[in-house]
């Protein structure tokens, strides 16, 4: 293989925009992290990557004539696939080491005279990059914790003032967590070097804001873990507390969790399941009867008021109470929280 052009993983990740970044390793290793904003074309699938891989344990050479045997009767409509993608942009190849699938697909592309480059170390040296500028980034900025039980919108109030130019952090989104165990069958979550590469992502694009706001979180969302810088300064953080009826938590959590189908209301029955480790016996029946009649709304008021809200206060971060508002109109609270940031954000003469 002769030598192909390279870009630096650091370099690329300042010029992204530039490039149509194209990942052509398996499904499989995409879906377990990948750079955002990249597309997966796989060279090989997952079967033909074991094969390949188990004859380079044994004979490397035979390996790579395996490879090319495997790729060759596909490789024109792959290149054609890889032009229809980029959009007029210079392609950027990784895979993950920047080995031979990234080489041989930019040997390719260059022979049909398409403009591509391979990504210097791969998908492994863009992971090493994110884990160390996690491990040593300094917060320079306050942060102001949005703090509330569960079903009192926190994660509304927050996209709004992210639209509105706040420089809000949706935690909960960029895990693709639902933020309640009854939520856990819907959506994707996230695997923690997909969130750890859009945090990287979301706190770059910030910039350097006067504060960041994000929703109370334990260390933990879900299966993901909270890098330390920022869960140290959510612990130190100033509060919003937002409160609502227990009416309207009720009805907006039946909204997002309530169970739409067969499907939902089994796995409503698997999470209450999955608590009955910590709740007594009594209030456990008590909830499987509900479910059983299907009283969705007195499942939830229950649920909320007998066990959830006792875990709030003793689950999340953030001290010294900078403001409290009242969720049951968002609008409002939307508001009254704008008001809370005017010593952060003061009004523009």
């Amino acid at each position: 293989m002769y030598p192909v052009s390279q870009v630096e993983v650091e370099d690329a990740l300042n010029h992204l925009e530039e490039y149509c970044l194209v990942d052509v390793r398996t499904p499989g290793e995409f879906q377990g992290g990948s750079i955002p904003g990249s597309i997966n074309l796989p060279l090989f699938d997952e079967n033909e990557r074991k094969r390949i891989g188990l004859a380079y344990a044994r004979n490397q050479r035979a390996a790579k004539f395996l490879a090319l045997d495997i790729a060759a009767p596909k490789m024109a409509l792959f290149v054609r696939r890889l032009a229809r993608f980029s959009g007029g942009k210079p392609l950027l190849i990784l895979c993950w080491r920047g080995g031979m699938r990234s080489q041989a697909t930019v040997q390719f592309l260059t022979m049909a005279g398409l403009e591509g480059a391979q990504l210097r170390g791969g998908y492994h040296q863009y992971r090493r990059l994110v884990y160390r500028q996690l491990l040593d980034y300094e917060l320079d900025c306050p942060v102001i914790v949005l703090k509330g039980m569960s079903g009192t919108g926190k994660t509304e109030i927050l996209r709004r003032l992210a639209v509105k130019g706040y420089p809000a952090l949706d935690l909960e989104g960029l895990a693709g967590h639902q933020g309640s165990s009854f939520g856990g069958g819907r959506g994707q979550p996230r695997s923690q070097k997909d969130f750890d590469s859009l945090l990287l992502a979301a706190l770059r694009a910030l910039g350097a804001p006067p504060c960041l706001i994000v929703e109370g979180e334990s260390r933990r969302i879900g299966k993901i873990c909270l890098p330390d810088f920022l869960f140290r300064a959510m612990v130190r953080a100033p509060v919003i507390e937002v409160g609502g009826s227990v009416e309207k938590r009720v009805a907006r959590i039946l909204k997002d969790y309530g169970p739409r189908d067969c499907q939902e209301r089994i796995e409503t029955y698997l999470a209450l399941y999955h608590l009955k480790g910590v709740l007594s016996a009594r209030l456990y029946a008590q909830l499987k009867g509900l479910l059983d009649s299907e009283c969705y709304s007195e499942f939830v008021a229950l649920i909320l008021t007998r066990h959830y809200d006792r875990l709030y206060e003793h689950r999340l971060p953030g001290k010294g109470v900078l403001a409290r508002v009242n969720s049951d109109d968002c609008p409002a609270a939307v508001a009254a929280v704008e008001n809370a940031l005017t010593d952060f954000f003061p009004p523009s003469s």
